[in-house]
Parts: structure tokens; C-alpha cells; sequence
């Protein structure tokens, strides 16, 4: 009795010291997660370009109290404390357009 404790220890303890984890359980798979895919069509978004700490710069849109990240931060900073016209694809998941044009509104 003796002997099988000790080889049953032995196996145990040389599992443990392989660092090989026990199998997992079967089971359903983890969901997929997915992004909320683009508009598929460019809009216009009206409002001033403003920055925030400084370093980014966002799109106001006073009229519909909402703010708008720009991915195209290169243009975005040429316009900034202007009101503008920003043609793009908002990503509605993050709220990111993806700018295509920017240009100063009448």
C-alpha cells in the first residue's frame, strides 16, 4: 500500500515539477469579439476644432452637444479655434472620424 502512495506521489509531483498545466475542460469557445464596423458612407460634421490638454485635437459640434475625435491630427491642428466643415466616417463604436477633408465653413 505503501508503494502505490509513493509512485502516485512520485507521478503527482513530477507533473507538478514539469510545469505542465492539467487539462482544460471542454467547453464553448470564447466569444469573438468584433468591432463595430465604419459607416459605409462619408458624412459632413460641422463644429470648431478645439484641443484638449494641449495635445489632441477634437471637433465641437455645439449645435448637437457632441464632441468627435479626428484621426487626422496633422490637419486637424491647422484649423485650430476655427469653425469647419470635417467630411468623413465616423466610427460610431469610438467616435473617431476618419477624416477625409477639413475645410473652414462660411
Amino acid at each position: 500500500m505503501n508503494n502505490v502512495f509513493l509512485a502516485i506521489s512520485l507521478v503527482f509531483v513530477s507533473v507538478l515539477a514539469s510545469g505542465t498545466a492539467p487539462a482544460k475542460p471542454f467547453g464553448p469557445p470564447p466569444p469573438v469579439t468584433t468591432t463595430t464596423p465604419l459607416s459605409a458612407e462619408a458624412q459632413q460634421f460641422e463644429g470648431v476644432v478645439v484641443s484638449k490638454n494641449g495635445e489632441l485635437y477634437v471637433l465641437r459640434d455645439e449645435a448637437n452637444s457632441t464632441w468627435y475625435h479626428l484621426d487626422d491630427q496633422q490637419s486637424a491642428g491647422k484649423h485650430l479655434g476655427k469653425k469647419v466643415l470635417v467630411t468623413g466616417i465616423l466610427d460610431g463604436r469610438t467616435d473617431v472620424i476618419r477624416v477625409q477633408k477639413i475645410e473652414e465653413a462660411n
